[in-house]
């Protein structure tokens, strides 16, 4: 066990699943009644997330990664809390029984929430309009907040952590064997970097963002409407312009991407001049940190050789005109 909770320390991505006897002891800590069956993962890149059945219901075990931190997990609480008296739908943990807003199993923080089912996201119009609008609520339920913890990890593309992916690939390169490779991706950082501070991309006022609003995080009732917000790990304060880009990145291989992309600004709503000129930089900036961080995944080779192939292409079409000026008519 002690060797365990020393690897768990020494390796922060390391995923955990808790065995039957840990979920017996969850269950009777978050009352949740006694365990019937295990039913396996959900998915999750760096967090656990675990269904199980009880005499009482289904539940979600999620078992977070050794980034996540206290401090940021009660600042989500108060945030969620601001959500809900707004009316925007978010799925909250369950507290445990002495009303903790989670627990902690061999150095990882732990929280349960009910299973809750949904429509699957099919890509339709009236589901992407629906995302833009309800975004638009969830940035202006937050505005007046003021600074909150930075998570330890996220997929916003800060200069920290994309110029901290740069220097790992850097320090790796001996082991990556693929200079050419680092070379490349250090010219298309400074491209899209300069790009950005020359339309003054940090000069943006900053609300808290979802940080992961893409359409697998959402779930639809059958009247197509947004039943639940999930997966709050990555809230922050950033520019609200990423959470668009983000969402507008996650749906560039769809064959109608073009009229998704138009319903979904267009419930989202007006954006500022600066906003506009800034989304085709903002989208090939999500991109970017893809590529910048393959240094912190296992196999950065691999990693990096596979982002390269998919990213670079995109990341040169946002930045010539035609691709430009492709995203900015989205907006109408």
């Amino acid at each position: 066990m002690d060797c365990l909770l020393e690897q768990l320390k020494k390796e922060p991505m390391l995923r955990y699943i808790p065995n039957k006897n840990e979920i017996e002891k969850l269950c009777e800590q978050y009352k949740i009644g006694e365990l019937v069956t295990i039913d396996g993962e959900l998915g999750g890149l760096f967090n656990v997330n675990l269904k199980i059945n009880t005499t009482i219901g289904n539940y979600v075990i999620r078992v977070h990664s050794g980034l996540s931190s206290e401090i940021h997990l009660l600042a989500e609480k108060h945030l969620l809390k601001k959500l809900i008296e707004q009316d925007i739908p978010v799925l909250t943990p369950l507290n445990t029984t002495n009303g903790s807003y989670f627990s902690t199993l061999h150095n990882r923080f732990v929280q349960i929430t009910p299973f809750v089912q949904g429509i699957p996201f099919i890509f339709s119009n009236e589901q992407v309009y629906r995302c833009g609008n309800l975004l638009k609520k969830f940035h202006n339920a937050l505005i007046r907040e003021e600074e909150i913890p930075t998570p330890n990890w996220s997929n916003y593309p800060s200069h920290r952590v994309l110029k901290q992916g740069i220097y790992q690939l850097v320090k790796l390169q001996r082991y990556i064997h693929e200079p050419p490779l680092i070379t490349e991706v250090e010219r298309l950082y400074e491209k899209v970097m300069n790009e950005w501070s020359c339309l003054n991309g940090d000069s943006l006022k900053k609300v808290v963002i979802h940080g992961d609003w893409h359409p697998w995080n959402v779930l639809f009732n059958d009247k197509n409407e947004i039943k639940y917000i999930l997966d709050f790990d990555f809230l922050q304060k950033g520019e609200r312009i990423h959470d668009i880009a983000y969402f507008l990145w996650t749906i560039r291989n769809e064959k109608n991407k073009k009229k998704l992309g138009e319903h979904f600004l267009k419930g989202y709503g007006p954006l500022t001049t600066s906003e506009i000129e800034l989304l085709p930089i903002a989208i090939a900036r999500a991109s970017l940190f893809f590529l910048c961080t393959a240094s912190f995944v296992a196999n950065p080779g691999r990693e990096l050789n596979e982002q390269m192939q998919v990213q670079k292409p995109y990341i040169e079409y946002l930045l010539s005109d035609n691709g430009k000026t492709s995203i900015k008519q989205l907006i109408n």
